[in-house]
């Protein structure tokens, strides 16, 4: 049986959408919750996959999380190991700084919601997403593209996407569904008004989008986890 390793720092902030993908492939799916103190329980190189998922701590607080210092030592290994890697958010911000790249505050303000994302390479991974789509986002800090990646995705304020070997960087959130997005809005609802956002707007928005990041969510996996 194959296996996923998914690193979580928040319980609401899970695999989402790619955790029922992967349980239709029949792939085993173990969390390692490290904000918590917990640790892999067997070698890395017993998983077909890995994915770094989001939080609220900056990729540059591991002397704050020392928990980050941890991960950064498993995804260094991931990429020298050739085994599948996905950030997502914070885990896109943590790939970067582990192949050299600053992760810092976004001069442009904090994106929450759905926001209109660009493809700008014809990397085979990708070659069902259309040329521009709406993704979610939730996030404040940005990153440079590391050198040796290749820019996949990108909007008017940042860098949203990237590939280096075998390791995928999403900045926007792919994997959530409804229920994620209502769970989120009621959580970081604080969060969400002092950025002058509609919540409301946000959860209708997610009827509209939903559908088509699963359809393009689900596409990419069978090639990236599959193939």
């Amino acid at each position: 049986m194959k296996k996923t390793l998914a690193i979580r720092h928040v319980k609401i902030e899970h695999l989402g959408l790619i955790e029922s993908y992967l349980k239709s492939k029949n792939f085993k799916i173990d969390y390692v919750d490290t904000a918590e103190g917990q640790v892999l329980k067997e070698p890395l190189e017993n998983y077909n996959l890995v994915v770094v998922l989001g939080g609220y701590m900056g990729a540059y607080e591991d002397n704050l999380y020392p928990f980050l210092s941890y991960e950064f030592k498993i995804m260094e290994e991931a990429l020298k190991k050739d085994i599948p890697l996905l950030g997502i958010c914070l885990g896109c911000q943590m790939l970067a700084k582990v192949l050299g790249e600053k992760v810092y505050k976004g001069e442009k303000g904090k994106e929450i919601g759905f926001f209109d994302i660009e493809k700008v390479s014809d990397n085979p991974l990708f070659s069902n997403f259309p040329k521009t789509f709406k993704a979610f986002q939730w996030h404040g800090d940005t990153f440079d593209l590391p050198k040796g990646a290749e820019r996949v995705f990108k909007n008017e304020n940042y860098e949203q996407g990237f590939v280096y070997n075998k390791a995928v960087g999403f900045q926007f959130h792919i994997e959530v569904d409804e229920n994620m997005i209502n769970q989120w809005v009621e959580t970081y609802k604080k969060e969400i008004l002092e950025e002058n956002i509609n919540p409301d707007r946000i959860i209708s928005d997610a009827k509209n989008c939903i559908p088509q990041l699963k359809e393009l969510l689900f596409k990419f996996l069978d090639k990236f986890v599959i193939e």
